[in-house]
Parts: structure tokens; C-alpha cells; sequence
């Protein structure tokens, strides 16, 4: 069934959202009224698909709903983008049609859904979500509005060998990572992940990697999960979104003890910032080489995640005078990085915002599109930092 939502934001504009791909809902947006979809799940299983489209006539048929704006995922191959244009068609007048980045709908949702105004710093962390660049983003910083963002900082890029198939199969990541650390010879690393990774597999793995062949660039925070993961000895395998995440998450929760976290570096030679993962990997080998625990190694790895987070929302705190930092993103259902993160900012003297009245997943991506695409058509121009004056 529908969710009708109140919230602190009204809609001038009224707006049809279509969502994202996976966890997927749409919804309606006129006034002070917001009508919250079902989850469909991943629409790229037809009947899931379907279901979304038969629910979505009928709900717009009901509610006698005409939009004025049509809003979707920048992801061109995403159902719901397909979708846009032949809804668009179908109403007259025909609304416009505006495309919202993936993590700027994470930031939007949270901000309609608190009433902030902004801007503010936000930390959207998750799997994937197509970038501006055509890149996979999800490691991100931003600093934005619902009209408009800047990317700020993100994870460094690192290969995705075979797309798709990495995110099933963390050791591919694995590889990846190390392979940039330490070039092809990584295969002679003493440890019992590399000695594990099938050899055949790998000498497929390695060209691509290389050349960039079927190896699209990511950011995400997820895959970073899967790669340490992986190389702790947690998972693998993704046989469902997440395993292996959950499983380093809970081998942190049993070992129960604090850690100092791996080191990273910050390149601010240029904007965005880059948060460079090499001095992390190097270290996780040693402690691997060393044996210590695999449940110490996750909680050390945790707080390093959290000390990225705290330490570059500090450091743009700082650039420009923002003190608001919006947590988003499925890295947050973690529970130890999402209280971590926000008991580390708290005492950093910032204010970390949280969604409350709804998901911090994918859920959300509606909302913050409908946010997006209905908000002032003179958005604010982000570009110049600092921004203290706003």
C-alpha cells in the first residue's frame, strides 16, 4: 500500500519521481502532500517491473494526478529512465522531464524530509549510483542543496573487473585494490586471500583490469566493504546484496573491542578531493601477514571508515563554515559506522542528520528526486568555497 507522508516541505510544482532501480518506489508530490510508493524491489526482474507500472497507473488514475515534472535516475539504462519519456508522452501537457544524480537524490530526501534548506555537507555512502562522469560513484562527499550540489571529495576509483559480476563476487574487488597497490605482482602476496583466488580466473581478471576492459571506475563505499571483506576472510561471495558487508559488520560487533583506524591519504591537489585507500591496504597485509584476529582487523577496519568520515566532513566544515553533515546511503543500515560516525562528528562540534521518517537506503531516492526536480530553477551556485557567506 501507498504511504502518505508529512513532511516539513511543500511542493510548489507537482511532480511525478520514478525512483531508482533497485529498492525501487515512486511518488507523487503536489503541495503539502507526498504519496510514498511500495518498494518493488530490482526492476530489472520484469515482474517486478511490471507490478511497478500496474501500480503506478492506478495510483495516478486515483489520485487523479497530473504531473508538471517528471523526474528520474541519471542512469540512462534504468528502467525507470526508459520509463520517463513514454509517461511523458502520455500526459498533456507534456510535463518536463529532469534527471537527478543518484547521491544528490540521497542528500534531497533527507533535507525534505528534516525541512533544511541548506546547504550542508553531505555523506552519502553506498553501492553504486551512476556519476556525472559516467563513473559508479558511491564513496561520496558533497556539499549542496536540493537544487544543486558539488561533489567535494570521494574515494579514490578503482577498477570494477567484469561490472556487474565484481559486486556478486568480492574477491574480484579484492584483486582489483590490490592490483592497484601493488601492480600484477600482488599475486605474490603471502596471504590466504590471494593464495585462494583462482588463477585461471585471475589471469582473465588482470588484463582487464589493466586495460580497463570491462572495468568500469567506482568509488562506491560498498565495494570497499566486499574488498576487506574478502582479504579478512569474511566473504567471498555475494549470494544476496550486502552478504559480505554483513558479515565484516558482524565480525566487528563479536570482537566487541575500539581500534585505532588504518591509515588513508587526502589528496587536495584538486577539487573533488581524493581519499587514497593504498596506505589502508598496505597496512590491513601486514596485520593479515601478522595474524592478527580477523575480528580485530574488522573493527579496525570500521573505525577507519568512520575516522574518513569525521576527518574529511571536518576538514570541509572547516572550508566552509557549514557545521549540518546529512548521512545517507545503504553503508549507514550499518550500525556500527552509522552511531560511530555520528557520536565522531557530534564531537567534532558538527551536527549529523539523520532521515526520520524515511529509509536511509534506496528507498528514498524517490523523495530526494522529487526534491530535486521541483525546487528553484535558479539553483545555488556551489562552486566557489568557502561558502560561509550563504
Amino acid at each position: 500500500m501507498p504511504t502518505f507522508l508529512s513532511l516539513p516541505t511543500t511542493f510548489p510544482t507537482p511532480v511525478l519521481a520514478l525512483g531508482g532501480e533497485q529498492k525501487s518506489r515512486f511518488c507523487l508530490a503536489r503541495g503539502d502532500t507526498v504519496l510514498l510508493s511500495r518498494e518493488f524491489g530490482d526492476l530489472r526482474f520484469a515482474d517486478n517491473l511490471l507490478a511497478y507500472r500496474a501500480e503506478l497507473a492506478e495510483v495516478l488514475r486515483k489520485e487523479r494526478f497530473i504531473p508538471r515534472i517528471i523526474a528520474h535516475d541519471l542512469h540512462p539504462e534504468y528502467a525507470t529512465t526508459i520509463l520517463a519519456p513514454v509517461l511523458a508522452e502520455s500526459f498533456d501537457p507534456h510535463p518536463i522531464r529532469k534527471a537527478v544524480q543518484h547521491h544528490h537524490a540521497h542528500l534531497a530526501s533527507v533535507l525534505a524530509d528534516r525541512g533544511i534548506r541548506g546547504p550542508v555537507i553531505g555523506i552519502i555512502w553506498d553501492g553504486s549510483g551512476y556519476g556525472e562522469d559516467g563513473a559508479i560513484w558511491g564513496g561520496e562527499f558533497l556539499i549542496g542543496t536540493a537544487e544543486s550540489f558539488e561533489r567535494a571529495a570521494h574515494l579514490e576509483y578503482i577498477s570494477l573487473p567484469g561490472g556487474e559480476k565484481a559486486i556478486a563476487e568480492p574477491w574480484r574487488m579484492a584483486a582489483a585494490y590490490l592490483h592497484h597497490l601493488r601492480g600484477d605482482g600482488f599475486v605474490e602476496i603471502q596471504i590466504e586471500a590471494v593464495k585462494k583466488m583462482n588463477r585461471e580466473e585471475l589471469a582473465l581478471i588482470l588484463p582487464m583490469i589493466g586495460k580497463g576492459i570491462n572495468s568500469p571506475l567506482t568509488s562506491s563505499m560498498g565495494r570497499l566493504f566486499d574488498t576487506a571483506s574478502a582479504l579478512i576472510g569474511t566473504g567471498w561471495i555475494n549470494h544476496y546484496p550486502a552478504e559480505a558487508a554483513i558479515a565484516l559488520e558482524q565480525e566487528a560487533e563479536n570482537n566487541g573491542g575500539c581500534h585505532d583506524p588504518y591509515p588513508f591519504r587526502l589528496n587536495r591537489n584538486r577539487k573533488p578531493y581524493i581519499i587514497e585507500l593504498n596506505p589502508l591496504f598496505s597496512a590491513l597485509i601486514t596485520d593479515i601477514s601478522a595474524g592478527i584476529d580477523a575480528g580485530s582487523l574488522a573493527s579496525r577496519f570500521h573505525a577507519t571508515v568512520i575516522a574518513i568520515g569525521s576527518e574529511v566532513a571536518l576538514m570541509l566544515a572547516e572550508e566552509t563554515g557549514l557545521r549540518e553533515v546529512v548521512l545517507s546511503g545503504g553503508v549507514f543500515l550499518n550500525r556500527i559506522i552509522r552511531e560511530g560516525l555520528v557520536e565522531s562528528l557530534t564531537t567534532l562540534g558538527l551536527k549529523p542528520i539523520l532521515p526520520e521518517n524515511i529509509a536511509i537506503g534506496d528507498e528514498c531516492i524517490a523523495l530526494g528526486q522529487a526534491a530535486s526536480a521541483q525546487s528553484s530553477s535558479e539553483p545555488i551556485s556551489l562552486r566557489d568555497w568557502p561558502i560561509n557567506s550563504m
